[in-house]
């Protein structure tokens, strides 16, 4: 009899597509999954003074926690599932040199930046279709840019093989660049997840980021830079459920313009999932 359910669940996996190594997204109509995010971003650049002819030094500091919402609306016979995306509150600040930081809270609003509020934190801004590896199938709506952002920057940071994960796989896509970064360049990028020793009851995997078609030019490199993320997600097999992450992305570039200059970017990304109450 052992033999007989062992056939038959080697069958069941064959066909599906799966195996019992092989973890899944599950998704239930109705349910709502809320992600709290912490993102902290240090850009220290160096040009030329163009009147002293002298190295100056700008630093830009900017600090994002807000709460992004994924409704699923709906899940297919495949467990396909259709997600509405929201914001639910977001606090965004941003401070140049020893300048006054610039603030906005959608928790405490001013007169001028009300009707951001509006559009940006409450409505839904994308609905799309991610399948149980956790690939996007398809862009159905987008109010926050274009469509192919979703498909470079996927919803839960993780797409797993189609069959049975061993010690590490990859994920190739594009990166685009639109205005006012490129005008449409596109470059061929890489992500490698490496698997990592399960934890208190959690699949860890290593995240790293590369753009294989990386341009020559420093300068060119600079709107790539934010997408070079490396870092640990964590996965619940049993819930089927991505938990979060923690990225960072550290970069400097030298003579980005002329000798002398260089630019360089840190940024820290903290994602983590908020258990419905």
């Amino acid at each position: 009899m052992k033999r007989i359910l062992l056939s038959l669940a080697t069958l069941f996996f064959s066909l599906t597509g799966a195996s019992a190594d092989s973890p899944r997204f599950k998704f239930k109509t109705g349910e709502t999954l809320q992600y709290h995010i912490d993102q902290k971003t240090e850009i220290t650049e160096t040009v030329i003074d163009e009147k002293t002819s002298k190295p100056e030094t700008k630093k830009v500091a900017t600090a994002l926690d807000l709460v992004r919402q994924w409704k699923v609306s709906d899940v297919d016979a495949k467990g396909t599932a259709t997600l509405e995306m929201s914001i639910i509150k977001m606090r965004w600040e941003q401070k140049v040199g020893e300048a006054e930081a610039d603030v906005f809270d959608s928790a405490k609003p001013d007169e001028l930046n009300k009707s951001v509020m509006a559009k940006n934190v409450g409505p839904v801004l994308a609905v799309l279709t991610v399948d149980i590896t956790g690939k996007v199938i398809a862009v159905k709506e987008t109010k926050v840019g274009p469509a192919h952002r979703f498909l470079a920057d996927i919803p839960f940071k993780l797409a797993f093989p189609e069959g049975e994960i061993k010690e590490n796989w990859t994920r190739d896509y594009t990166i685009q660049l639109d205005p006012p970064h490129g005008t449409g360049e596109k470059y061929a990028a890489k992500q490698t997840y490496k698997v990592i020793d399960p934890k208190n009851g959690f699949l860890i995997y290593g995240l790293t980021t590369d753009v294989t078609e990386l341009p020559k030019g420093a300068a060119e490199q600079i709107p790539l830079i934010p997408s070079m993320q490396a870092g640990p997600l964590f996965f619940h097999a049993e819930s089927g459920r991505y938990y979060g992450s923690r990225l960072k992305i550290e970069k400097e570039l030298a003579n980005h313009q002329g000798d002398g200059t260089s630019y360089k970017f840190v940024s820290t990304y903290t994602e983590d999932f908020i258990p419905a109450k």
